[in-house]
């Protein structure tokens, strides 16, 4: 009897020993089980469509703003019919439309090209000068940051000009953005407003998916004006910036993209309009 039992509790301890092997095996083959897959985990910067799509007339998208905040809680972008600019901070989608009015985006309204990332700075300063302009911001922040890194920035502060606009809405057929808004785009000559400043500092290979270089969306704090930032003048900012490990990729899902030609190099047009 002790034998068998002996025979016994000896299989069933090989039978656990296997067993947690097997398990282990599974595990190390699947390791996204136990690593955070998410666009917070992965702290990369997730666009949808690419900026040559947008220049090309591409102006629907499929993607829902209710989606897009999964995507992330800080960035800009457009909407359908190049209706406005985009903005996001902390979660919340405004719509600065060309009449200078600024709104909640509604979660049923779709994009045409955004870009977002869930933003934690990583480092935090304060610019300041007598009548500092948007250029001198630029040229600081490029003296300072490594031109190979993908930023997210957010500019906080007090602005005595601010220079903004915001596109009207497209009707099909849809032209290039750059004819679109020769002559449907209202320009903002905004004075002593304070508010936030989101956007990206990108470097030169993120040409032809993406804007390179500085491109910044204006929220006011009382959400009474804002738009794509041109320029502006102030004596101090704060500035926080946030470095991405990469990015990411999503191709516009409506028909139009598969049909538009692509192959133009769209960089002259944009700097126009930037």
């Amino acid at each position: 009897m002790s034998s068998v039992f002996s025979r016994y509790v000896k299989n069933l301890l090989l039978i656990i020993i296997v067993t947690g092997l097997l398990t282990n095996c599974k595990s190390s083959q699947n390791p996204q089980k136990h690593i955070g897959t998410s666009l917070v985990d992965q702290d990369f910067m997730y666009q949808y469509s690419i900026i040559d799509a947008l220049m090309a007339g591409v102006f629907d998208g499929d993607l829902n703003i209710a989606s897009l905040k999964t995507k992330g809680d800080f960035g800009v972008g457009t909407f359908n019919k190049v209706d406005g600019e985009l903005i996001i901070n902390n979660g919340k989608v405004y719509k600065v439309s060309h009449d200078g009015s600024v709104k909640v985006a509604r979660d049923m309204d779709s994009t045409s090209a955004a870009f977002v990332k869930f933003f934690k700075a990583d480092t935090v300063i304060t610019i300041a000068g007598e009548n500092l302009s948007y250029e001198k911001v630029q040229e600081h922040l490029v003296s300072i940051l490594n031109p190979n890194g993908i930023y997210a920035l957010r500019i906080t502060g007090k602005f005595s000009e601010m220079t903004t606009r915001a596109a009207s809405p497209a009707k099909p057929p849809y032209k290039t953005l750059s004819e679109h808004l020769k002559t449907n785009q209202a320009v903002f000559e905004l004075k002593n407003t304070q508010g936030i400043c989101n956007g990206f500092l990108l470097p030169p290979y993120l040409a032809r998916t993406n804007v390179p270089g500085f491109h910044l969306h204006y929220v006011a704090d009382d959400l009474k004006s804002g738009g794509h930032i041109f320029k502006f003048k102030t004596n101090s900012i704060r500035v926080e910036i946030d470095l991405a490990k990469g990015f990411i990729i999503e191709n516009n899902t409506n028909p139009e993209f598969k049909a538009v030609n692509l192959k133009p190099d769209r960089g002259e047009e944009l700097k126009k309009i930037e």
